[in-house]
């Protein structure tokens, strides 16, 4: 095997099963010991047929696995046991790299992250929870399907990260409870080891994409038993390994040590598989975590604050962090301002475009809910993400039906850009990844936003928050110690007019914004259209404490040097 690894490269051992190893214990060149548990590891090849569909075939006889991730360069000893008895012992050598290391929180400023070495990261990128899966035929009949599915996975997933790579993404959420990845069995934690290989295959594909990951363990919302009213895809059957009953409630589940233990027990499957990798960016407890079906919020609360102690505790160089429901009612405001916990390492807020909401804001325009969802979910010592957004048919009841017209990503601009402006430590996080983003093929829209902030570190500009939209046009600001970044947008293009009433957007005459800053001398401007190929009458000057803007169509950003 190999014996030299890449700092903050994967270092991987295999060993017989027979041996029984259930632990390896190493010593750094620092002297530091470090433990890491086994797992078992089924090795599989994919395999593709003439339709492109996905089947994982096992390779060879089980073995026992164990990962690690050197921070240190220099030479590693490591000794193998099973219970108290050496089974064996071996070396391994950490070799320089130019990998940037962990994202952190920004210990210059906390409303950004920032990578071990001190570079800026800015999460740039969106939800691609699951592939899609196709329902295959029922025999020889016209229109009749089986039970049974079938989807291109790995490859699938190869194709997004490239585009999203190509075009400046560096963010991917992956949901762990999707059938695709789901690996625990009926049984609570107990977990299927031929599974966890789906999931090999995408953290390797980010690890060659440069994307960073969010793995969310679970999205259920119920029990199976007695259930009536929540949809299928939120229910879930689990059976306790000792005697086979489920739980009464999630009451029950939330608060009884025995469950508490047993989900800990599927996160530790993954923790010994992907402890430490730099690749996982964080640790997500739930999708929407107030949406389970229990009329008590503090079990919600008090359980997300143990588990988030407890992921931390045993994988310290990740974060992690939880996430509530879409912030469309204001009574949420409440568990929202709950989940400013100190055991969360950022803020995260759920929001759509959605008519049925009982906030109006919701309903109306993409831009205002980004901004006004950053602002009231966010702390001043946290970095905060927009991480689902989008729009909906009304209350969530399907992908929103202009979609289907929105060939230029009217929709994904005005709800993956203004979060950042408005202080996200990021863009919003699209989600309807597949039936819009990738069918409408959106991913070029990333890429004047990545030359935008080319270059500049973030978390040393100190940026002041300005809003200084007018009746024509957004324009939203951050100015910063030597940088000054602007988004500028034409109001009458949005989808509501242009989509829903077929009305073209009017080039926009003079506009005039005043910077509430100095006049700084400015080095350089530079002006990136959203839209390649857009905008041929757009200009842009900063003069005297003013910006200027002629010819607008649609939209564009604006960067600022200062001298």
């Amino acid at each position: 095997m190999e014996n030299k690894v890449s700092r903050y490269g994967r270092w991987e051992y295999l060993f017989d099963s027979a041996q029984h190893v259930d632990r390896v214990e190493l010593s750094a060149p620092s002297g530091k010991k470090i433990t890491r548990l086994t797992f078992d590891h089924q090795p599989v090849r994919f395999m593709y047929d003439h339709h492109g569909f996905e089947q994982m075939v096992a390779v060879g006889p089980m073995r026992t696995a164990v990962r690690y991730t050197p921070q240190e360069c220099g030479k590693y000893q490591f000794i193998a046991f099973c219970g108290e008895r050496q089974v064996e012992a071996g070396y391994f050598e950490c070799v320089p790299s130019d990998h940037p290391g962990y994202v952190t929180i920004s210990k210059k400023d906390p409303r950004y992250f920032s990578l071990t070495n001190g570079e800026p990261y800015c999460a740039i990128g969106l939800n691609l929870c699951a592939p899609p899966f196709y329902p295959l035929p029922q025999g020889m009949q016209h229109f009749l399907v089986d039970e049974e599915k079938a989807t291109i996975g790995l490859r699938e997933y190869r194709r997004w990260f490239r585009l999203l790579a190509e075009n400046g993404g560096n963010f991917a959420r992956i949901w762990l409870s999707n059938p695709y990845f789901q690996t625990e069995t009926e049984v609570a934690g107990e977990v299927n080891p031929i599974l966890f290989n789906r999931l090999d295959g995408v953290v390797e594909l980010a690890r060659e994409y440069h994307i960073r990951l969010k793995l969310c363990f679970d999205h259920f919302r119920a029990f199976e038993s007695n259930n009536p009213v929540t949809q299928t895809f939120f229910l879930r059957r689990l059976v306790h390994p000792a005697d086979g009953r489920s739980p009464s409630s999630l009451e029950e589940w939330l608060s009884h040590p025995d469950w508490q233990d047993l989900w800990f027990k599927k996160v530790q499957a993954y923790l010994v598989r992907y402890g430490g990798d730099p690749v996982v960016m964080a640790w997500e407890l739930w999708n929407e975590m107030d949406c389970v079906e229990t009329n008590r919020w503090e079990l919600v609360r008090e359980w997300t604050k143990t588990m988030l102690r407890r992921i931390k505790e045993q994988e310290p160089d990740q974060l992690v962090v939880n996430s509530l429901g879409s912030f469309d009612e204001e009574r949420k405001s409440v568990i929202y301002n709950d989940f400013m916990m100190n055991e969360m390492d950022f803020q995260q807020v759920h929001r759509y475009l959605d008519q049925g909401a009982p906030l109006k804001i919701c309903t109306l325009d993409p831009v205002a809910l980004s901004i006004d969802a950053v602002q009231r979910a966010r702390r001043p010592d946290k970095p905060i993400l927009l991480a689902e957004t989008g729009a909906v048919n009304d209350r969530h009841t399907g992908p929103f039906r202009y979609y289907r017209m929105d060939r230029r990503g009217i929709i994904f601009h005005d709800t993956t850009f203004p979060a950042f402006f408005a202080g996200a430590a990021g863009t919003g996080q699209n989600w309807f990844w597949d039936s819009y983003v990738d069918q409408k093929d959106l991913w070029e829209q990333f890429r004047p936003f990545v030359d935008l902030i080319q270059g500049i570190a973030l978390d040393r500009e100190a940026f002041q928050i300005m809003d200084l939209s007018d009746s024509q046009a957004w324009c939203l600001a951050l100015n910063g110690s030597s940088t000054l970044l602007v988004w500028v947008r034409n109001r009458a293009d949005s989808w509501d007019l242009v989509l829903r009433d077929e009305v073209e957007p009017v080039v926009l005459g003079s506009l005039h914004f005043q910077l509430p800053i100095p006049a700084y001398p400015i080095k350089r401007v530079q002006v990136f259209p959203a839209w390649h190929g857009t905008e041929p009458d757009l200009k842009v000057q900063i003069s005297e404490g003013y910006l200027e803007v002629t010819g607008l169509h649609y939209a564009v950003m604006v960067r600022a040097d200062y001298y």
